[in-house]
């Protein structure tokens, strides 16, 4: 009966943030996945430590470290929810429990706003109880520390790793040469001559979204003018040259807008081509030494929630592109 007391007094609040900083390092981070602000996870923190009498982190200036008594409460408190959150996801899978949080998907941005975001109705039509939450987000996901996001897709070379499930989305992607439809009556593709004062659209290099850390090199203007069979010298190439986008979404709205020429990924101005706002300005394609991917943890991959998600972007993957192929 002691023991019972004691436990129905526990602050369970301060012990779920006190388990998320200990996982993550960071009261930052962790009020980021329990969406609170970082004065609220210190806070319980501090509530906690007076409940027990005991100091549970040290803090440092670049970060936190456990104590001795935290480093044994960490282990046993991670334990404790991790099996909470795997009786959780076992009974929804089971039909037990309704599914009552929203599944959080991670997405680079021109993927999600070129790609992803025109086709979520088709997901929400077909599963209105499954709640979504889309973060636009360029940052690679840690699934080992970080909870709060379900699944990710991401754009690499290749993301094998233990305990993480990885497909990609096209087995194959080549980069294009867009411009819009006026534009390009004005442009002969294998004359230099005839670009005029259209500029050439840059992408800046993607970060490395792999959990390698490294990206090849990702085709660019010099790649799509030899392909092209175009020479330009020095003095004409720096006059065509436009300005730099730090993502695809933003060189192909400015081609749209009619400001000149953009390469981009095929899947990723596929609606832009169909609809007539885009043509492509050649056959001349590029192929793509990255893909894209889609990345969760292995062991919740079973989840009823990150099933249903999956098959639908494959499906829809399938669509777009010629099909799939995974690692």
């Amino acid at each position: 009966m002691a023991g019972q007391k004691h436990i129905a007094t526990l602050p369970w609040t301060a012990l779920r943030a006190f388990e998320a900083a200990s996982r993550l390092g960071s009261f930052k981070v962790a009020a980021r996945e329990l969406t609170l602000t970082p004065t609220a996870i210190s806070h319980q923190i501090r509530r906690l430590e007076t409940h027990l009498g005991a100091s549970l982190f040290e803090r440092l200036h670049r970060g936190l470290r456990l104590t001795p008594t935290g480093k044994i409460l960490a282990r046993d408190v991670q334990k404790l929810f991790a099996g909470l959150e795997n009786s959780l996801e076992r009974l929804m899978r089971d039909g037990r429990a309704k599914e009552a949080y929203a599944l959080s998907v991670s997405v680079v941005p021109s993927l999600a706003s070129k790609w992803l975001a025109p086709r979520l109705h088709g997901f929400q039509s077909r599963h209105p109880q499954i709640g979504l939450r889309i973060v636009s987000d360029e940052v690679l996901v840690d699934f080992k520390r970080d909870r709060a996001v379900d699944i990710a897709l991401r754009y690499g070379p290749g993301t094998a790793s233990k305990g993480l499930y990885a497909e990609r989305l096209w087995p194959k992607v080549d980069i294009i040469a867009v411009c819009r439809p006026d534009i390009a009556k004005d442009i002969a593709p294998d004359s230099p001559d005839r670009f005029k004062r259209q500029s050439l659209l840059r992408t800046a290099p993607p970060r490395a979204q792999s959990l390698s850390g490294r990206l090849p090199h990702v085709p660019d203007w010099t790649d799509w003018l030899t392909a092209a069979g175009i020479t330009l010298d020095a003095d004409r190439r720096k006059a065509l040259d436009g300005p730099v986008f730090n993502t695809t979404q933003l060189a192909v709205e400015a081609a749209v807008a009619g400001r000149g020429v953009a390469l981009a990924p095929n899947v990723l101005v596929e609606a832009d081509i169909v609809s007539g706002r885009l043509v492509r300005l050649s056959p001349t394609r590029l192929a793509d030494p990255n893909s894209f991917w889609l990345l969760c943890r292995a062991d919740r991959f079973k989840d009823s929630r990150i099933q249903a998600f999956v098959k639908w972007v494959r499906q829809e993957a399938g669509k777009s592109g010629k099909g799939r192929g995974r690692t």
